[in-house]
């Protein structure tokens, strides 16, 4: 039997955090995708959660951008594991990232992606893991639309038989789609090239005839927050599940501490501290702390950054707006970036 968790009582974990997140810039060249706020927590902080504190004593942070900043991060946040950022001077993919990080491991270990907001039970996960002989176990998710996805096709007893990266509908092997959560043998490093690699295409495809591999679904939720239409859906998800101790529910509406709003029609939107909006129209749409919305405005589908100040009879849809911005009154924008970059 490989690696035993349960036996031991801890499991490392590396979490990959080493994208630039540049569909989610401007936001992501002032903060690092894993920093930025998500409700009441960092995004980083809403994966941390899913770990199950008694079975943890190691967290290695596979980061790439803005290395500093998260390093700063961590010595500033008290937790009951070890943390240690491990540094990806440039781009390694899924596998390289892991690779780096092996002087770290010393049994068997979790990986999980680092803008993941799921519902997956890792202790199940792990438990699953552990009473199998396998070198891989890895969640799954059903989606009604895998073809943005990895795909795998599973026998009978939950094994992995192959992987199809992004079919096209009609050619899927399946509706389960590879979730972004892995419990590994160290014995995985055997099969990992050198280098910047994937670790779905150039492993997986690798062990899984070999019958080295398992299939653990769930149910619930499954969201990579790395877009702003995702980074939305993210937020309301976390609000939908209460994960979140700060702020008040609204109305439908998470609105965080000292916000001032006058006359204005929130719906289903999430508002950082210390925001003031007057007689708007805001619909899920994401405001971060410390912005001003003017009078008469209309948001939708939007993502306002931090310290933005909006002027009088704006009209702003499917628009992620800069921090520190200041839209003159008037403005009207539909998609995009604000300002244009």
């Amino acid at each position: 039997m490989y690696g035993d968790i349960t036996s031991r009582g801890v499991v490392e974990v590396i979490v990959l955090a080493g994208g630039f997140g540049s569909r989610l810039s401007p936001w992501t060249s002032h903060v690092p995708k894993p920093l930025l706020p998500m409700l009441d927590k960092t995004l980083v902080e809403r994966v941390l959660d899913l770990l199950p504190i008694d079975e943890i004593n190691k967290v290695i942070i596979a980061a790439g951008y803005r290395i500093k900043d998260i390093e700063t991060y961590f010595n500033n946040l008290d937790l009951e594991f070890e943390v240690i950022v491990q540094p990806e001077e440039e781009p390694l993919g899924t596998g390289g990232a892991i690779l780096n990080c092996k002087e770290h491991i010393t049994g068997t270990f979790l990986v999980i992606n680092g803008d993941l907001i799921t519902s997956v039970d890792i202790s199940k996960l792990v438990e699953r893991h552990n009473h199998s002989q396998v070198l891989a176990t890895i969640s799954l998710f059903e989606v009604e639309d895998p073809t943005r996805f990895g795909v795998v096709e599973l026998s009978k007893d939950k094994k992995i038989l192959q992987f199809q990266e992004k079919p096209k509908l009609e050619d899927a092997l399946s509706n389960l789609i590879n979730a972004g959560t892995y419990v590994l043998d160290p014995d995985i490093f055997k099969f990992m090239p050198g280098g910047a690699h994937s670790m779905e295409r150039d492993v997986f495809t690798k062990i899984a005839p070999m019958g080295e591999m398992l299939g653990f679904e769930f149910e619930g939720y499954f969201v990579d927050a790395g877009t702003p239409p995702s980074w939305l859906e993210s937020c309301r998800t976390c609000f939908n599940d209460n994960r979140w101790k700060e702020g008040s529910n609204v109305d439908g509406t998470w609105i965080g501490d000292n916000c001032l709003i006058h006359d204005s029609e929130c719906q289903e939107s999430f508002i950082s501290d210390n925001c003031e909006i007057k007689n708007s129209l805001i619909s899920n749409t994401c405001i971060l702390s410390n912005s001003v919305i003017g009078n008469d405005c209309i948001l939708i589908n939007t993502l306002i950054g931090e310290n933005v100040i909006i002027g009088d009879g704006c009209n702003l849809e499917n628009v992620i707006v800069d921090f520190n911005a200041k839209i003159p009154d008037g403005w009207k924008q539909s998609g995009g970036r604000y300002p244009n970059q």
